[in-house]
Protein backbone atom coordinates (compact mmCIF):
# COMPACT_ATOMS: atom_id res chain seq x y z
CA UNK A 1 0.00 0.00 0.00
CA UNK A 2 1.51 3.15 -1.42
CA UNK A 3 0.68 5.16 1.87
CA UNK A 4 1.71 6.53 5.43
CA UNK A 5 0.17 7.05 9.04
CA UNK A 6 1.27 9.91 10.83
CA UNK A 7 0.74 12.40 14.11
CA UNK A 8 2.09 15.48 15.26
CA UNK A 9 3.32 16.76 18.25
CA UNK A 10 3.46 20.23 19.38
CA UNK A 11 5.54 22.64 21.36
CA UNK A 12 4.01 24.83 22.75
CA UNK A 13 1.15 23.60 26.11
CA UNK A 14 -2.67 24.42 25.52
CA UNK A 15 -4.06 26.48 28.66
CA UNK A 16 -5.24 26.43 31.29
CA UNK A 17 -3.07 24.14 33.18
CA UNK A 18 -0.31 27.11 33.83
CA UNK A 19 3.11 25.82 34.65
CA UNK A 20 5.77 28.20 35.81
CA UNK A 21 8.58 28.07 33.09
CA UNK A 22 6.51 26.61 29.94
CA UNK A 23 5.45 28.10 27.35
CA UNK A 24 1.85 28.38 25.88
CA UNK A 25 0.07 29.24 22.91
CA UNK A 26 -3.44 30.44 23.06
CA UNK A 27 -5.55 26.91 22.04
CA UNK A 28 -6.12 24.17 20.15
CA UNK A 29 -6.68 26.37 17.36
CA UNK A 30 -3.47 28.20 17.51
CA UNK A 31 -1.80 26.25 15.08
CA UNK A 32 0.32 29.21 13.95
CA UNK A 33 2.39 29.50 17.52
CA UNK A 34 2.05 25.66 18.40
CA UNK A 35 5.02 24.98 16.65
CA UNK A 36 5.78 20.95 15.80
CA UNK A 37 8.03 19.41 18.05
CA UNK A 38 8.11 15.54 16.74
CA UNK A 39 6.20 13.84 13.75
CA UNK A 40 5.75 10.07 13.98
CA UNK A 41 5.16 8.65 10.87
CA UNK A 42 4.73 4.31 9.63
CA UNK A 43 5.58 3.54 6.48
CA UNK A 44 3.48 1.14 4.56
CA UNK A 45 5.70 0.93 1.25
CA UNK A 46 8.82 0.63 3.10
CA UNK A 47 7.39 -1.09 6.33
CA UNK A 48 9.02 0.96 8.93
CA UNK A 49 8.41 3.77 11.14
CA UNK A 50 9.90 7.12 11.17
CA UNK A 51 10.43 10.22 12.49
CA UNK A 52 10.83 13.68 11.78
CA UNK A 53 11.96 16.71 13.56
CA UNK A 54 12.93 20.23 12.92
CA UNK A 55 15.84 18.98 11.01
CA UNK A 56 14.33 16.66 8.63
CA UNK A 57 10.74 17.97 8.19
CA UNK A 58 11.86 18.44 4.48
CA UNK A 59 11.95 14.31 4.20
CA UNK A 60 8.91 14.43 5.84
CA UNK A 61 7.21 16.60 3.29
CA UNK A 62 9.28 14.43 0.45
CA UNK A 63 7.42 11.03 1.91
CA UNK A 64 3.78 13.07 1.98
CA UNK A 65 4.27 13.80 -1.60
CA UNK A 66 5.51 10.31 -3.01
CA UNK A 67 2.71 8.57 -0.92
CA UNK A 68 -0.81 8.10 -2.58
CA UNK A 69 -2.66 8.28 1.13
CA UNK A 70 -1.60 10.15 4.24
CA UNK A 71 -3.73 8.27 7.25
CA UNK A 72 -4.54 10.13 10.45
CA UNK A 73 -6.48 10.36 13.49
CA UNK A 74 -7.94 13.27 13.59
CA UNK A 75 -6.12 14.69 10.91
CA UNK A 76 -7.97 16.48 8.94
CA UNK A 77 -8.85 18.93 11.85
CA UNK A 78 -5.63 19.12 13.41
CA UNK A 79 -2.44 17.47 11.93
CA UNK A 80 -2.64 18.91 8.57
CA UNK A 81 -3.94 22.22 9.63
CA UNK A 82 -0.37 22.12 12.18
CA UNK A 83 1.12 21.15 9.16
CA UNK A 84 -0.16 23.95 6.91
CA UNK A 85 1.11 26.32 9.34
CA UNK A 86 4.59 24.77 9.25
CA UNK A 87 4.84 25.17 5.72
CA UNK A 88 4.60 21.25 5.71
CA UNK A 89 1.62 20.38 2.94
CA UNK A 90 -0.43 17.50 3.58
CA UNK A 91 -3.50 17.88 1.00
CA UNK A 92 -6.89 17.04 2.43
CA UNK A 93 -7.63 15.47 -0.56
CA UNK A 94 -5.02 12.45 -0.03
CA UNK A 95 -6.12 12.02 3.33
CA UNK A 96 -7.50 9.61 5.37
CA UNK A 97 -9.15 10.88 8.99
CA UNK A 98 -9.96 8.06 10.85
CA UNK A 99 -11.74 9.94 13.79
CA UNK A 100 -13.77 11.48 11.12
CA UNK A 101 -14.63 8.11 9.46
CA UNK A 102 -15.64 6.73 12.57
CA UNK A 103 -17.82 9.85 13.52
CA UNK A 104 -19.54 9.23 10.15
CA UNK A 105 -20.14 5.55 10.63
CA UNK A 106 -22.26 6.82 13.71
CA UNK A 107 -24.00 9.63 11.92
CA UNK A 108 -22.54 12.02 13.31
CA UNK A 109 -20.98 13.91 10.74
CA UNK A 110 -17.10 14.63 9.76
CA UNK A 111 -17.08 17.54 12.08
CA UNK A 112 -17.03 18.13 15.41
CA UNK A 113 -20.23 20.28 16.54
CA UNK A 114 -19.52 21.50 19.65
CA UNK A 115 -23.38 21.57 20.47
CA UNK A 116 -23.47 18.22 20.85
CA UNK A 117 -20.14 17.05 22.30
CA UNK A 118 -21.42 14.64 24.59
CA UNK A 119 -22.12 12.16 21.65
CA UNK A 120 -18.79 12.37 20.74
CA UNK A 121 -17.44 11.38 24.27
CA UNK A 122 -15.78 7.57 24.21
CA UNK A 123 -14.95 7.87 20.96
CA UNK A 124 -10.80 8.85 20.89
CA UNK A 125 -8.08 6.88 19.63
CA UNK A 126 -7.29 5.55 23.07
CA UNK A 127 -11.11 3.99 24.01
CA UNK A 128 -11.09 2.81 20.32
CA UNK A 129 -7.75 1.02 21.00
CA UNK A 130 -8.47 -0.44 24.36
CA UNK A 131 -12.17 -2.08 22.96
CA UNK A 132 -10.65 -3.18 19.43
CA UNK A 133 -7.26 -4.05 20.74
CA UNK A 134 -7.22 -4.43 24.31
CA UNK A 135 -3.72 -2.08 24.46
CA UNK A 136 -4.04 2.11 25.34
CA UNK A 137 -1.90 4.89 24.79
CA UNK A 138 1.26 5.98 26.53
CA UNK A 139 0.25 9.39 27.64
CA UNK A 140 -1.83 12.49 26.55
CA UNK A 141 -1.60 14.89 24.24
CA UNK A 142 -1.87 18.20 26.08
CA UNK A 143 1.28 17.05 28.30
CA UNK A 144 3.60 16.10 25.79
CA UNK A 145 4.20 19.75 24.94
CA UNK A 146 4.75 20.33 28.83
CA UNK A 147 7.60 17.47 28.73
CA UNK A 148 9.03 18.44 25.57
CA UNK A 149 10.05 21.45 27.14
CA UNK A 150 11.05 19.66 30.26
CA UNK A 151 14.13 17.81 28.01
CA UNK A 152 11.43 14.38 28.26
CA UNK A 153 12.34 14.05 24.27
CA UNK A 154 12.36 10.71 23.90
CA UNK A 155 9.00 9.93 26.05
CA UNK A 156 7.35 12.34 23.80
CA UNK A 157 8.87 10.75 20.77
CA UNK A 158 7.92 6.90 22.14
CA UNK A 159 4.09 8.38 22.64
CA UNK A 160 3.94 10.04 19.09
CA UNK A 161 4.90 6.86 18.04
CA UNK A 162 2.55 4.43 20.58
CA UNK A 163 -0.50 7.08 18.51
CA UNK A 164 0.89 5.93 15.09
CA UNK A 165 0.82 2.65 16.00
CA UNK A 166 -2.21 1.81 17.11
CA UNK A 167 -4.15 3.82 14.25
CA UNK A 168 -1.91 1.59 11.99
CA UNK A 169 -3.75 -1.50 14.23
CA UNK A 170 -6.63 -0.32 13.66
CA UNK A 171 -6.51 0.22 9.95
CA UNK A 172 -5.13 -3.54 9.89
CA UNK A 173 -8.68 -4.53 11.50
CA UNK A 174 -10.36 -2.20 9.47
CA UNK A 175 -8.79 -3.52 6.25
CA UNK A 176 -9.15 -7.21 7.76
CA UNK A 177 -12.91 -7.07 8.29
CA UNK A 178 -14.10 -3.73 7.54
CA UNK A 179 -15.32 -2.82 11.05
CA UNK A 180 -14.64 -1.94 14.69
CA UNK A 181 -16.10 -2.85 17.75
CA UNK A 182 -17.85 0.68 18.90
CA UNK A 183 -15.85 2.17 21.60
CA UNK A 184 -19.24 5.05 22.19
CA UNK A 185 -19.96 4.99 25.80
CA UNK A 186 -23.93 4.51 24.75
CA UNK A 187 -23.36 1.31 22.32
CA UNK A 188 -19.90 -0.59 23.86
CA UNK A 189 -19.28 -3.56 21.77
CA UNK A 190 -21.07 -2.91 18.99
CA UNK A 191 -19.79 -3.37 15.52
CA UNK A 192 -19.74 -0.11 13.24
CA UNK A 193 -18.80 -0.53 9.64
CA UNK A 194 -15.83 1.55 7.89
CA UNK A 195 -15.04 2.21 4.67
CA UNK A 196 -11.19 2.43 3.75
CA UNK A 197 -10.42 3.42 -0.20
CA UNK A 198 -7.37 3.37 -1.45
CA UNK A 199 -7.14 5.81 -4.88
Amino acid sequence: MNAIIYDCEIIKAIPPQLQTGIKYCKGWRDFKNMGISVIGAYDYLENRYRVFMSDNFDEFQKLVDKRDKIIGFNSLAFDNKLCAANRIIVRDSKSYDLLAEVWKAKGLGSEFDIENSHRYLGLGLDKLAEVNLGLNKTGHGDLAPIQWQQGKIGAVIDYCLTDVHLTKRLISRILETGQLLDSHTESYGKLIKIPFFIK
